[in-house]
Parts: C-alpha cells; sequence; structure tokens
C-alpha cells in the first residue's frame, strides 16, 4: 500500500511530497517571487526616487559628495543595474538621516516620523524666514 492511500480522496492531487513517515509536507511555491527580493526592489526604487529628489541635477556627483560613495556606484543605481548595498545604505542614512527611512519605509516607526515632521517643519521655517527678508528688502 503506498503513502498517497493514507491521504484523503481528492487531495492526493495537490500534494507533491509526503515525509518518509507518511506525514504531508508542504510544497513550496516555485514561480512565487520572494518578499525579500521585492522589498530590497521597492527599497532600491525608493532610495533612488528620493536621491533624484533631493539632487535633480548631477545626482550621483552630489551623493558621491555627500557620502563619499563612488559617483559610478550611484550611476550604476540610477540606472536600475544594482541597488544600495546594506554598507552603502548605512552611509546614506549618515549622510540623509530620518528623511531617507521616511522615504523608503511603508510604516516608519512613530520616532522616525516624528523626526521627519521636524526637519520639514524647520526646512518651511527656513523658507519663510528668507522669503520674509527677500520681501523686506524689495519693500525698502
Amino acid at each position: 500500500m503506498s503513502a498517497v492511500s493514507f491521504i484523503p480522496e481528492g487531495l492526493s492531487d495537490r500534494l507533491s511530497m509526503l515525509a518518509a513517515s507518511g506525514k504531508v509536507m508542504k510544497q513550496s511555491r516555485v514561480n512565487a517571487p520572494t518578499v525579500v527580493g521585492d522589498e530590497r526592489t521597492v527599497v532600491a526604487d525608493r532610495t533612488i526616487d528620493f536621491l533624484r529628489r533631493l539632487h535633480p541635477q548631477k545626482t550621483a556627483e552630489n551623493v558621491a559628495a555627500d557620502t563619499g560613495i563612488a559617483a559610478a556606484t550611484v550611476a550604476r543605481w540610477m540606472d536600475r543595474g544594482s541597488a544600495p548595498n546594506s554598507a552603502a545604505f548605512l552611509k546614506l542614512l549618515g549622510a540623509y538621516g530620518p528623511e531617507l527611512l521616511c522615504a523608503t519605509m511603508d510604516n516608519p516607526a512613530s520616532w522616525i516620523d516624528r523626526a521627519c515632521r521636524e526637519i520639514r517643519r524647520e526646512r518651511i521655517r527656513t523658507e519663510i524666514n528668507a522669503l520674509e527678508q527677500a520681501y523686506q528688502e524689495t519693500a525698502a
């Protein structure tokens, strides 16, 4: 008697493997993309988008100046030929801080979100001050 005969009718066609004990082993999905690979692609795309928004002109050169990462490496990321590895991502994080995390994460932790909002708030305050100063100079 085969091990398959112990399996309820109709279920045996959906199973691909049985352990030596006769217990059912789950089948792995061969064609399913790995979550890690998908997440890495998403993070790489979001990182590149962030860098392009931050430095719309000469992105690779500016990122290289900010981080010490070779401009050619950054250019490969920009062309989607490769993605930042963990060491490079840490250098990016050191240069761009919580804003990089907010740009790359779906749901950043509350402390990261607060830090990003504070950075944006300070940036807006600086712009307002510059605009007020420019207005006062033209009004005088």
